[in-house]
């Protein structure tokens, strides 16, 4: 695979991680496996692209109140399986997305951001919500074997923590996971989001935001996905004891995806 990282538009961060080699050797299949940020600004050209990949399921890992706020723009000539994330305060509708309510309430320096995303990255996998979803993906891996994409608003941290269970539930391992993971600081400029998001989130909330404060809400480190890693201990039997996936599903997972 030349490059994973996809160019498009207005759509940021997608890439193909497929295409990595397991610890038995086989190959995860190119072309099957996507992961991006939202697709709400996407344009005639990025539609007519994405309408090339004939993805079958969408799992959007965003907070109701963001898929509100920015909507999916999909092609009008598909119609995937959605799968969505639904935390137990969906039916408030004044609840916004947790990291929004951190960044609202509690954020005031780097130090207060990297501790954030350390403690949700730790408790991700153990979330309700996501372990429905997660394990939902799955299910459907095994019961279509149809190409999925996976994403959230950046396309990185609950991106991120999917697409790493979905690498370890085909066999590849932890460092290769990582690598995926961290491809996220080739794909985007985090520097060029850095002041623009500090002066809209300083007028949103109003009090000063510091630019320098929201970079480790902005990138991504080695540290977060490791902080999942120490929650799920085995991936193998998370996957069957978490997300009530069965070893028969995940033998058609790997017979979908594997190469």
């Amino acid at each position: 695979m030349k490059t994973r990282i996809k160019s498009f538009e207005k759509i940021f961060n997608f890439r193909d991680f497929g295409g990595y080699k397991t610890k038995t050797g086989k190959m995860v299949r190119a072309n099957k496996l996507f992961r991006s940020a939202h697709f709400n600004n996407t344009t005639e050209s990025d539609r007519n692209s994405l309408a090339e990949l004939d993805i079958g399921l969408i799992v959007d890992l965003r907070h109701k109140t963001e898929r509100e706020r920015q909507p999916t723009n999909w092609p009008d000539t598909q119609n995937p399986k959605r799968l969505l994330y639904l935390s137990e305060e969906e039916n408030n509708h004044e609840a916004i997305a947790p990291h929004e309510a951190f960044m609202k309430d509690e954020l005031h320096s780097p130090k207060d951001a990297r501790d954030y995303m350390l403690r949700s990255y730790g408790q991700r996998p153990l979330d309700k919500g996501f372990k429905k979803i997660f394990g939902d993906t799955l299910r459907y891996m095994a019961n279509t074997g149809q190409p999925i994409l996976v994403h959230c608003a950046a396309g990185k941290d609950r991106t991120g923590s999917l697409c790493s269970i979905i690498l370890g539930c085909l066999g590849v391992d932890k460092a290769i996971q990582m690598t995926d993971y961290m491809l996220t600081m080739e794909a985007v400029d985090i520097d060029s989001y850095l002041l623009p998001a500090a002066k809209m989130f300083t007028a949103k909330y109003g009090r000063e935001i510091d630019p320098e404060a929201i970079r480790p809400m902005f990138g991504v480190e080695e540290a977060y996905l490791k902080s999942s890693f120490n929650t799920i201990v085995n991936m193998h039997e998370y996957i069957l004891g978490q997300l009530d996936v069965s070893e028969e599903e995940i033998l058609a997972i790997k017979e979908a995806y594997l190469e």
